[in-house]
């Protein structure tokens, strides 16, 4: 009887490590179907853009526009927050010699980072990053991104190499994001996130 609970046991352990093995053999694959075409992504992108509507001594109301890499509205949400900095946080996955930044969140000086807007549902569509989709995207990159996505949006970020945050924001004391303005948020596979006034 001790005997067989063990067999089991020894049967059990085996498969378990089959299988994982074989799933880090998979994530070994799609990185290396990533690494090979990120080089097809566009080096500049242009995932949103935001205007203020109105700006008090204590909140900012804004509209957020998410555009595909093909410059088409995705999706977009009206806000009014509490505070009068407002910060863009992306995460950045650097992959071979390029660098895939996706927005994370939007907060204020007033919010902290943890409590603010989360953004990846806005442009998650059938769980891919739609701010990198365009018509004529490469199959392998276009499963690359959706994998290295679903990491990004469920905190699996051990499980890639390197990645590091990136925010971009206004400064009070600096020239501030003024009402009525367009600004377009730009990244670049290069390195580097900007925030342009139209």
């Amino acid at each position: 009887m001790i005997k067989n609970s063990y067999s089991l046991w020894f049967v059990m352990v085996l498969t378990g490590l089959l299988v994982m093995s074989s799933c880090i053999q998979n994530q070994e694959k799609k990185i290396k179907k990533l690494e090979d075409n990120i080089a097809l992504l566009k080096e500049k992108n242009i995932p949103l853009k935001f205007k203020i509507i109105e700006k008090t001594n204590d909140s900012i109301s804004l509209v957020v526009k998410f555009y595909s890499a093909d410059s088409k509205e995705i999706n977009k949400f009206e806000q009014k927050l509490h505070g009068q900095e407002l910060s863009f946080d992306f995460y950045v996955v650097p992959v071979k010699d390029r660098y895939v930044a996706f927005p994370a969140k939007i907060f204020t000086d007033k919010m902290a980072a943890d409590d603010g807007i989360v953004l990846y549902d806005y442009y998650n569509q059938e769980d891919y990053p739609a701010v990198f989709y365009s018509k004529d995207i490469n199959t392998d990159l276009y499963e690359g991104l959706k994998d290295v996505f679903q990491k990004v949006k469920t905190g699996q970020l051990d499980s890639l190499n390197e990645h590091f945050g990136n925010m971009v924001h206004d400064i009070k004391e600096f020239k501030s994001f003024l009402p009525e303005n367009v600004y377009t948020v730009v990244t670049h596979t290069k390195g580097g996130i900007e925030i342009i006034e139209e």
